[in-house]
C-alpha cells in the first residue's frame, strides 16, 4: 500500500475514532435514549415510547460508578429515570412526589404531601395494555401536585397504603399508574447518587398490539 493510501486510511480511522468517542460523550452525559417497557407510567408514557433522557439536569455522573459532580437535586414533578434501588443494573422511571424531609402518606388512592391533600379532578375512564398484552380499564385523572398538573390512572382501591418520612439527599419516586406502578411504596427511596437523568421527549412510539407507529405521539414533551 502507498503512503498516500496509508494516510487516507489512517484520516478515515481517525474520523470513525472520534465519531465513535463524542457519541460515548454525548450518551454518558448529555443525552440517551430509553424505551418505556412497563404501563407503570400510563398515561404520561406509553409501553412502548421511546425517549430522550437529559443526563445533566441532576449533576454528572461518572459512569459505573456513584461519583457524581454539579450535583442538582430534581424537582417535585419531574420525570426521571434512576437506578433500581433493588437491582442497579436496571433503570426505572417514576415521578417524583417527596423530596428530602417531606411526609408523605398514601390512604385510600389519595396522595398526601406534607398534610396538603394533592387535588384530583375526574377527566373520564381509560383502557391500556400492559406489557403482558391484557387490557385494563382505570380512572383518568388530572393531580395537582402543588403547581405540577399531570395526568393519572388510579381505581377506587389502594394496592400499597402507607406513611413515609423522606431521608435526606433522597426522593420518593410514584408511578402514575397508581394500581400498576411498583414504586417507593413498594422498595423504599432513591438517593440523589442513582438518578440518570430527567425525561424529554418522546422520538419514537411503536403501538405492538394495534401493530402501528403512534404517530401523535412523536415529538410530545414529557411533563
Amino acid at each position: 500500500m502507498s503512503d498516500k493510501g496509508k494516510s487516507a486510511w489512517r484520516e478515515w480511522l481517525e474520523s470513525v475514532l472520534i465519531i465513535a468517542l463524542i457519541a460515548v460523550v454525548i450518551r454518558s452525559f448529555v443525552v440517551a435514549p430509553f424505551k418505556i417497557p412497563s404501563s407503570s407510567m400510563v398515561p404520561t408514557l406509553e409501553v412502548g415510547d421511546y425517549i430522550f433522557v437529559l443526563r445533566y439536569p441532576y449533576g454528572i455522573r461518572i459512569p459505573f460508578t456513584d461519583l457524581q459532580f454539579f450535583a442538582h437535586p430534581p424537582r417535585r414533578g419531574d420525570v426521571v429515570v434512576f437506578d433500581y434501588p433493588e437491582d442497579r443494573s436496571k433503570d426505572y422511571i417514576k415521578r417524583v412526589i417527596g423530596l428530602p424531609g417531606d411526609d408523605i402518606l398514601y390512604e385510600d388512592n389519595r396522595l398526601y404531601v406534607n398534610g396538603h391533600e394533592m387535588p384530583l379532578r375526574k377527566l373520564g375512564e381509560r383502557t391500556y395494555f400492559m406489557a403482558s398484552g391484557e387490557a385494563d380499564v382505570a380512572g383518568l385523572y388530572e393531580e395537582r401536585l402543588f403547581d405540577v398538573r399531570h395526568p393519572v390512572l388510579r381505581k377506587e382501591f389502594s394496592i400499597r397504603d402507607g406513611h413515609w418520612k423522606v431521608p435526606p439527599g433522597h426522593y420518593f419516586m410514584m408511578g402514575d399508574n397508581r394500581n400498576n406502578s411498583r414504586d417507593s411504596r413498594f422498595w423504599g427511596f432513591v438517593p440523589q447518587s442513582y438518578l440518570v437523568g430527567r425525561a424529554a421527549i418522546v422520538w419514537w412510539s411503536w403501538d405492538r398490539h394495534a401493530g402501528r407507529v403512534r404517530w401523535e405521539r412523536l415529538g410530545h414533551i414529557i411533563h
